[in-house]
């Protein structure tokens, strides 16, 4: 029984270093995605709390990852909060993702294919605030 524990432990750490370690908002993960650190496309201010967003591809599996680091009125990062963004395409299609929280970042993958600018929408919910952020991205 020890054994199948012990076993059932690996598996899940692996499991889990894979799925979500390969996502912190540091760079010598970001080289991990996309051979080189993300590309810094916004910054913003809303009610006081700083947006930061970072813009990873990832070529081999026809996406991106959109991660957004947010610091409140003091200075000091959000990591406990729900982000969620809304994606509208050159063609008006729209992805509606919600965000992983990471280590002081949320992210999700969403799929800039065609060229064009796009829309990016955010909710932010940090305790009762309700932080809303907009802004637009052009794909060459």
């Amino acid at each position: 029984m020890k054994r199948f524990v012990v076993v059932l432990s690996l598996q899940m750490a692996f499991f889990l270093s894979t799925a979500f370690g390969s996502f912190p908002a540091t760079s010598a993960v970001a080289e991990e995605h996309g051979g080189g650190p993300g590309k810094k496309i916004h910054a913003s201010t809303v009610d006081g709390y700083g947006f930061d967003y970072t813009l990873y591809g990832f070529p081999e599996r026809n996406t991106h990852h959109l991660m957004v680091s947010i610091t409140g009125p003091d200075g000091k990062p959000v990591d406990a909060g729900k982000v969620g963004f809304l994606v509208t395409g050159p063609d008006g299609g729209k992805q509606k993702v919600i965000a992983m929280g990471m280590e002081s970042a949320y992210g999700a993958d969403i799929k800039l294919q065609m060229q064009g600018v796009y829309t990016i929408k955010v909710k932010a919910i940090v305790g009762d605030k309700k932080l809303f952020d907009r802004f637009e991205y052009e794909v060459k």
